[in-house]
């Protein structure tokens, strides 16, 4: 067990994605310093209920980032950018004085590379796709040369319920993400 910061988000974000992160509030420029300065990470939770901005409970899965650039905006904004490393899931909380989230966290297993199964074409195609209109996002992905980063990159995009996002995230094998995934995509292309 780890207990490491929490950043609560109201999207999810998987293993091998890179997001840009726009930083207002104090405990989470404080939260990024301290990254910065000892080439550390932290942990990005989707919200289960409540907002970003003030006190939210999150869902117990999450992705540990690091931090790969980073910008001063305008009015004390600080942009960074994020790229998701390793999943872990949550045992237990607290809050420390400032409001920032921590979470005593076990570590899912890394994922073995796997090649993409020859009747993932269409999967292939359906990512094309989302990423063709998902460019305003400014999300970042790595090259899908392995069945992992085609799940997670498709778990992405689609438009999901946050519990549907969660179960991905929880599952161990990159094949049998991808069987739920085409499995349940014409479902989810209705909600």
């Amino acid at each position: 067990m780890q207990k490491i910061p929490l950043f609560p988000l109201g999207m999810a974000l998987y293993p091998g994605v890179t997001l840009p992160l726009r930083i207002f509030e104090q405990r989470y420029l404080h939260l990024v310093s301290e990254s910065l300065k000892s080439d550390s990470g932290f942990g990005v939770v989707l919200i289960r209920s409540g907002g970003e901005v003030g006190h939210a409970s999150v869902w117990p899965l999450g992705v540990y980032v690091h931090i790969v650039d980073w910008s001063q905006g305008e009015g004390g904004l600080l942009n960074v950018q994020v790229v998701g490393r390793r999943r872990f899931r949550i045992t237990s909380t607290e809050r420390a004085d400032d409001g920032l989230l921590f979470g005593e966290v076990e570590w899912l297993p890394n994922e073995e590379p796997k090649p993409i199964p020859a009747d993932c074409d269409g999967l292939l195609s359906v990512l094309d796709e989302l990423k063709e209109r998902a460019e305003m996002l400014s999300l970042k992905f790595d090259s899908v040369d392995s069945a992992d980063a085609l799940s997670w990159q498709l778990a992405q995009l689609l438009p999901l319920e946050d519990k549907a996002r969660v179960e991905l995230l929880a599952v161990e094998d990159p094949l049998m993400r991808l069987a739920s995934i085409a499995e349940n995509l014409d479902r989810w292309a209705r909600e």
